[in-house]
């Protein structure tokens, strides 16, 4: 017992050294096989690729055809840089350095490809990376494409362009310029989420906005995709299309007119509006400044605003064709009916004056609106009653939005009639106090020309999807209402076809073949608490052919300067009151109708035309 008692008491001790030493060994080399494994050096070939799906296209629509017109598109383009550390390595093989003919091959690949000088392909194959160089550092910009060709070349796999680093974004392109700038807005410059900021961008930036895609694989050691081992595999969608009412020929004539007479006017802005009587559809909407919608960073706040909907101004007497059309409507007078133009008239209260008109003691309240008596058609008002008054301007449309599918547009200022003052009863008639914009002005003027129906306008036809199905289109006419009998609303117009003629306030508004029947504006401008003495918003809103009516034309330009003061009248050489909307608008008007006109192949109305000794007037004159 003794011998192998002293046997136990040796080897055990030596058996318990030997497995702790095993034990600790294991571990160790555990231990050792995790470190290795976790600091790995074997390359990660997973990659992630996000493609863009393409922004929809807007378009524009040729008048009387099924052809359209690229208003604003998206592009592809890439931008090519060289890692000109990878550029050193075989494309095959990154341990081993590339050979000086496969080198010479690529720069010279390069060069043609993507036409740049081989000298600057050159120098960036030989730049020179540090050991500290940041991972931006080693890249070096070669050029920018849009060309689908050139980048299926460079792209190519086959083709070991590795050393290549290939960004692909879109760009938002207007193809015809500043044209029609205000309607379409702009896409801001970010190409991974460029989000539409103004006008059509804007409003229909969720159906123009294309769906991303998503490719998530593993890359092969020599550079090309193992396709067995994809995991996501989304395509991009493109965006849907929206096709606008804008005609880009009569948008072109507009916009010329406009900056002509911009220019003679010397004014500070101006708008103007074509719209279709029948159906209310926008047939061109510009206003001035204007500015690039590639460049909008360039331009100011002045310059991207839409002053045809987004300007409340008193239209002056502009409104008193719809007083006229709520007298006749409710039977308080007739076209022929006649008024006394006394100004100090005691069955009524602090009548506005006419400028220093002097009328016979009575007119007819068809010749008050043809000379624009302020005096006719504030009792006129008066009589009507505010209530009334401001029951037929809110069914025309004043004091709310139209509805118009573009951001920004504003109401109007049409304050309930309970609150207007005795004065304001006078006033409103004539239109002062109240505000309107232009899309409401000429909406309202086109009811008048559409027999008494009040049509939504519109500016945007129809969304197509990209497998060409239409999402939404517009009806050809949506009904507002009918604010005024057809019978009235001819009346109006056979009344205002003396304002265009020798002898009333716009016979420069006339067009050659063709019957306006129109008004003209001129109203003073807000300043302070009243109204400013040398800034005014010059207007002229005609309906033609007056027997047929097609469209509605509203011309305004605002502070034109050469009114700011007698003196400088006289050194320029202009008339005094050349701030007038017969003087500053009308000209414009009538260049626009009688392009238009033609362009829309509408027949003349009038066989024996204009008469002739005015048409040469207006020819001396510089009007069409």
């Amino acid at each position: 017992m003794t011998g192998a008692n002293e046997k136990l008491r040796f080897y055990a001790p030596v058996a318990l050294l030997i497995a702790g030493a095993i034990g600790i060994g294991v571990r160790l080399v555990l231990l050792h096989l995790n470190m290795v494994m976790a600091h790995s050096k074997q390359p990660n070939y997973g990659f992630t690729k996000n493609t863009l799906g393409a922004r929809g296209t807007i378009y524009c629509s040729i008048y009387g055809t099924k052809d359209t017109s690229v208003l604003a598109q998206t592009k592809t383009v890439w931008d090519y840089h060289l890692d000109a550390q990878a550029a050193t390595r075989d494309p095959t093989n990154p341990k081993k350095p590339i050979s000086p003919k496969l080198r010479r091959e690529k720069m010279q690949t390069l060069s043609d490809v993507l036409q740049i000088p081989l000298v600057q392909v050159m120098d960036a194959y030989a730049k020179r990376i540090s050991s500290t160089s940041t991972n931006l550092a080693k890249y070096v910009y070669l050029a920018t494409s849009d060309d689908d060709g050139i980048h299926a070349v460079l792209s190519d796999p086959k083709r070991r362009f590795n050393e290549l680093a290939i960004d692909e974004k879109q760009v938002r392109v207007y193809p015809q310029g500043r044209r029609l700038s205000h309607v379409l807005g702009f896409v801001n410059r970010d190409s991974a989420s460029g989000v539409g900021s103004a006008g059509i961008e804007q409003v229909y930036e969720r159906l123009l906005k294309g769906m991303p895609g998503t490719v998530r694989g593993t890359r092969i050691a020599t550079g090309g995709e193992a396709r067995v081992r994809r995991e996501i595999d989304v395509d991009a969608r493109p965006g849907n299309d929206v096709y606008l009412t804008v005609d880009p020929n009569i948008q072109y004539e507009v916009e010329q007119a406009l900056r002509a007479g911009v220019a003679s006017n010397k004014a500070e802005r101006a708008w103007s509006i074509v719209l279709s009587v029948k159906t209310g559809a926008v047939l061109a909407m510009a206003c001035l400044p204007d500015y690039d919608p590639s460049e909008y960073n360039k331009s100011s706040a002045a310059e991207r605003f839409n002053g045809a909907i987004s300007e409340n101004y008193e239209p002056g007497s502009v409104m008193k064709t719809i007083t006229a059309c709520a007298v006749l409507n409710e039977g308080v007078v007739g076209p022929d009916t006649m008024m006394n133009t006394a100004q100090n008239d005691p069955n009524y209260y602090r009548l506005p004056g006419d400028l220093g008109h002097k009328w016979e003691e009575r007119m007819s309240v068809r010749e008050a609106l043809v000379h624009s008596s302020n005096i006719v058609f504030g009792k006129l008002g008066v009589d009507l009653g505010p209530k009334r008054l401001w029951t037929y301007m809110t069914e025309f449309g004043l004091g709310r939005r139209t509805g118009i599918e573009l951001p920004g547009e504003e109401t109007g200022l049409l304050p309930n009639w309970k609150s207007w003052d005795k004065v304001k009863w006078s006033r409103a008639p004539i239109g002062q106090g109240v505000a309107v914009t232009a899309i409401q002005l000429a909406s309202a003027y086109a009811a008048i020309g559409n027999d008494g129906e009040l049509l939504r306008p519109f500016i945007v036809k129809k969304v197509v999807a990209p497998d060409g199905s239409v999402l939404s289109e517009h009806p050809e006419k949506e009904v507002l209402g009918h604010p005024i009998k057809a019978t009235t609303a001819r009346k109006v117009r056979e009344m205002m076809l003396g304002v265009a003629k020798k002898g009333g306030t716009a016979r420069r508004a006339a067009v050659q073949g063709y019957s306006v029947a129109g008004k003209t504006g001129t109203a003073q401008m807000k300043e302070g608490r009243g109204y400013s003495k040398t800034a005014y918003n010059a207007s002229f809103i005609g309906i033609v052919p007056a027997s047929r009516p097609e469209i509605v034309i509203l011309v305004t330009y605002q502070k034109p300067a050469y009114c700011r003061s007698r003196s400088g009248s006289e050194e320029l050489g202009v008339p005094i009151f050349n701030h007038q909307g017969g003087i500053c608008a009308a000209p414009t008007f009538s260049r626009i109708a009688s392009k238009v006109l033609r362009y829309m192949a509408v027949e003349p109305d009038i066989p024996e035309e204009i008469d002739p000794e005015l048409y040469e007037d207006l020819q001396e004159e510089g009007v069409p």
